[in-house]
C-alpha cells in the first residue's frame, strides 16, 4: 500500500471516529412545502398558453386541491374550477369542462351576485363549451349574457369584454354570418390595442382572425398587411417557439394558397408542424391542424399520396384529442375522401358517407362547409358515372349555396 493510500484512510478513519466521538446538534432537514395556489395557477396558465394542455390540465387539477383547502367559500376555488374548465373542454371532454364550469358559475354567483364580473368571464367559458359542442344557440346566448356582465362590472372599454366578442365572432362565422363577424372581430383589435397593458398573444390572435377573415371573402390585399403583422408581431414580442407565431405563420402560407401559389406555401406549412411539434408535442390537436392545412397545399400541387398521410394522421389525433364528433375531424375525412378518390382507391366513398354525415350533425344543414363537401361528393359520383345521384347531391349543395348567397349566382 502506498503512502498516500496509508495517509486518506487514517484521515478518513479519524474523521469518522470524530463524528461520532463528538457530540453534535440533531439537524431537521426543513420541510418540504407543496407549491401554493398561486404558483399551480400560474404554472397551468403559462402550459396553456402554449398549447401543452395535459400538463395545464395537471396543474389546475392540483390548484383544485389546494383551494378546497381553503373552504368553499373561497373564491380561489371558482377560479381553479374555472381553469380546469377550460383546459378540459380543449382536449375534447365537453361533459366534464361543463360540470366544473358550472361549479365555478354557482360558486361565483353566490360569492358575487349574479351579474357579476367574474360570472360573465364564467359565461363566456360556458359559450365556448357550449360552441365546440355544436349548441350554437345557447352559446350565443351565453356570449350575449356575458358581454352584459363584464360591461357592467368594469366598463364597456374592458379587453375583458374581448373573449366573449371573439366567441361570439366566430359563431356568426360558422353561421355564414361573415360581415358580422368581422365588425365584432375589429372591435376586439381595437379594444385589446387600446388596453392599458396590451396582451401580445392575444392581439396577434385577433389580428390573424380579421385577416383569416378577410380571406374568405377574397379581400387578400386587406388581408396580408394584417396577417403580416400578427406574424411579425409574435415573432418580435412572443418568440420563435410561441404557438400564436407558429398560427400566425400558417394563415400567411394560406394567403400564397388563395394567391394561388401552393408551392410557397408547402413548405412554410411543413416548418409550422415541427414549431408546433416542437412547442406542443407530436400527438397535440394543433398539430393535426398544421397536418391538414398542409395536405390542402399538397392537393393543389396534386402529391395526393402524401396528403393522404397527412389526413389519416390527423384524423388519428383528432379522434384520441377531441373525440368522434368535431368540425375540424368533419372536414379531415371529407379530405382524405377526396386523397383518395384522386388515387384512384376503393374506400373513398365510405370516407365521403362518413364526412358529410359529420358535417351535416357538427356545421348543420344549412352550413356553406356542407354546400363544399356535398360538391365534392358529386364530383366522385360524377367520376363513377352516377349522374343521377350526382345531380341530386349537386343540387342539394347549390341550394345551400343560394340560402346564403340570396340573389348571387354560386356557381
Amino acid at each position: 500500500m502506498s503512502v498516500t493510500m496509508t495517509i486518506t484512510t487514517v484521515m478518513v478513519v479519524g474523521i469518522a471516529f470524530l463524528l461520532t466521538a463528538c457530540p453534535h446538534p440533531q439537524v431537521t432537514p426543513p420541510p418540504s412545502f407543496p407549491p401554493s395556489w398561486e404558483t399551480l395557477i400560474r404554472k397551468g396558465d403559462i402550459e396553456q398558453e402554449y398549447w401543452r394542455y395535459a400538463e395545464a390540465e395537471y396543474y389546475y387539477s392540483q390548484a383544485v386541491t389546494r383551494a378546497q383547502e381553503f373552504g368553499a367559500e373561497d373564491a380561489r376555488l371558482a377560479r381553479s374550477l374555472r381553469s380546469l374548465s377550460s383546459v378540459i373542454s380543449r382536449r375534447g371532454n365537453y361533459a366534464s369542462a361543463r360540470a366544473y364550469a358550472e361549479q365555478a358559475l354557482g360558486m361565483y354567483r353566490h360569492l358575487f351576485g349574479a351579474e357579476s364580473g367574474e360570472v360573465g368571464m364564467t359565461e363566456s367559458m360556458l359559450g365556448n363549451i357550449a360552441g365546440d359542442h355544436g349548441s350554437l344557440g345557447e352559446a350565443k346566448q351565453l356570449y350575449t349574457q356575458s358581454q352584459r356582465h363584464i360591461a357592467a362590472a368594469y366598463g364597456p372599454q374592458d379587453p375583458r369584454l374581448g373573449e366573449p366578442m371573439m366567441g361570439l365572432a366566430s359563431l356568426y362565422l360558422m353561421t355564414n354570418r361573415v360581415g358580422e363577424a368581422e365588425s365584432l372581430v375589429r372591435q376586439v383589435v381595437t379594444l385589446w390595442e387600446k388596453s392599458e397593458n396590451p396582451d401580445p398573444a392575444k392581439l396577434c390572435l385577433a389580428l390573424r382572425h380579421l385577416g383569416a377573415l378577410l380571406l374568405t371573402q377574397n379581400r387578400r390585399d386587406e388581408a396580408e398587411p394584417i396577417l403580416k403583422r400578427s406574424y411579425e408581431t409574435a415573432q418580435k414580442r412572443l418568440g420563435d417557439n410561441h404557438p400564436q407565431t407558429a398560427a400566425g405563420l400558417s394563415t400567411l402560407a394560406a394567403l400564397h394558397v388563395v394567391r394561388g401559389h401552393p408551392e410557397e406555401a408547402e413548405p412554410l406549412y411543413r416548418q409550422v408542424i415541427h414549431m408546433v411539434e416542437r412547442s406542443s408535442g407530436t400527438s397535440h390537436p394543433e398539430v393535426a391542424v398544421a397536418l391538414t392545412n398542409h395536405a390542402e397545399a399538397l392537393f393543389a400541387i396534386t402529391h395526393y399520396a402524401h396528403a393522404e398521410q397527412q389526413l389519416r394522421r390527423a384524423i388519428a389525433i383528432y379522434e384520441q384529442q377531441t373525440g368522434p364528433s368535431s368540425t375540424k375531424l368533419a372536414n379531415a375525412l371529407v379530405s382524405l375522401a377526396v386523397a383518395v378518390w384522386k388515387q384512384g382507391g376503393t374506400d373513398a366513398e365510405p370516407l365521403f358517407t362518413r364526412g358529410l354525415t359529420l358535417t351535416e350533425s357538427t356545421y348543420g344543414p344549412d352550413h356553406l362547409a356542407l354546400a363544399k363537401a356535398l360538391g365534392l361528393y358529386a364530383q366522385f359520383l360524377r367520376d363513377q358515372n352516377r349522374n343521377a345521384e350526382a345531380n341530386a347531391f349537386a343540387e342539394k349543395a347549390e341550394s345551400i349555396r343560394a340560402k346564403s348567397t340570396p340573389g348571387h349566382s354560386t356557381s
